[in-house]
């Protein structure tokens, strides 16, 4: 199979992934309301980021920003292309990856989200990086897209500080 179709496929699974989350989050706020859908949604999508984050980090040794960022980025989809991302390391040890594109927020844009909405399901799905590197072993925040930013999340991987 020719690799443009692959690519292809691989970016139609990830808008596929993100339409399901809207679906769902629409009915499970139609049958509990906004807030406790988007609660609900977010732990689910956090706990399977946990469960990929341990897959992932399990094995290494001394777990540090740096560490992590390099297992991460090795198995970014497309190799790395299907997230474009520009990855600055920081003299206090830190990591920050700046994510230019995402299939998932194309996806959502394309099927008519307005900026709020498009933000909630930002946060909402974001929640994986969470849980994902909340088993890393290290610290970690992200800033998800909020309307008026440019590109995408910014993760921040972080190093553990000491006495926590």
């Amino acid at each position: 199979m020719d690799r443009d179709v692959l690519v292809r496929q691989l970016d139609d699974a990830f808008a596929n992934r993100a339409l399901l989350y809207w679906e769902i989050y629409n009915a499970f706020a139609a049958e509990i309301g906004p807030d406790r859908a988007a609660d609900i949604l977010g732990k689910a999508i956090e706990r399977r980021g946990e469960a990929a984050g341990k897959a992932l980090f399990g094995r290494i040794e001394n777990p540090t920003p740096a560490k992590v960022a390099d297992a991460f980025l090795a198995v970014s989809p497309d190799g790395g292309r299907l997230f474009p991302h520009t990855r600055t390391n920081s003299p206090d040890g830190s990591v920050h990856v700046a994510v230019s594109r995402c299939p998932l927020q194309d996806a959502w844009r394309k099927a008519g989200l307005d900026d709020s909405q498009l933000a909630l399901m930002c946060r909402i799905a974001g929640r994986f990086d969470n849980g994902c590197f909340g088993a890393a072993g290290i610290g970690f925040s992200a800033e998800t897209w909020t309307p008026g930013k440019e590109g995408c999340c910014r993760l921040h991987l972080l190093p553990v500080q000491s006495g926590r």
